[in-house]
């Protein structure tokens, strides 16, 4: 059985704790996560578009503390796992692709809120 400490949070899921979602604090307050540095990149963009930008950066580098290093295969990985969402007809941008297969790599669950991981395989989906 996993726990919440076996999950790798995606973007969607920094976002949405940042931004005060019950559910992702009460995760996130339970036990600690990690992300990649690419999804740290995302989270700064969007924060970028909502705040300003020395409190963007403020709150994304506070994310490094997460960041676990991932292998170079994972970018193979990712690509396969892109045109496998892809051929299902579902929205995967590159860095999705890359936080989920980090995800597998490590033997973690991706923790997303994105609508579109909802029936995946190893894929922790909370709204």
């Amino acid at each position: 059985m996993r726990t919440l400490a076996d999950y790798l949070a995606d973007s969607y899921a920094w976002v949405a704790l940042l931004e005060g979602n019950e559910r992702y604090e009460r995760i996130f307050r339970r036990k600690q996560l990690v992300t990649t540095a690419m999804n740290v990149l995302e989270v700064y963009s969007t924060l970028l578009r909502r705040i300003p930008r020395s409190e963007a950066k403020e709150m994304a580098a506070a994310l490094f503390a997460y960041v676990t290093p991932v292998p170079p295969e994972t970018a193979l990985a990712a690509g396969d796992f892109r045109q496998f969402m892809r051929e299902r007809r579902l929205d995967c941008s590159y860095i999705d692709a890359w936080g989920y297969a980090s995800a597998r790599g490590l033997g973690r669950k991706f923790l997303t809120g994105d609508p579109a991981f909802r029936s995946i395989e190893d894929v922790e989906y909370v709204r």
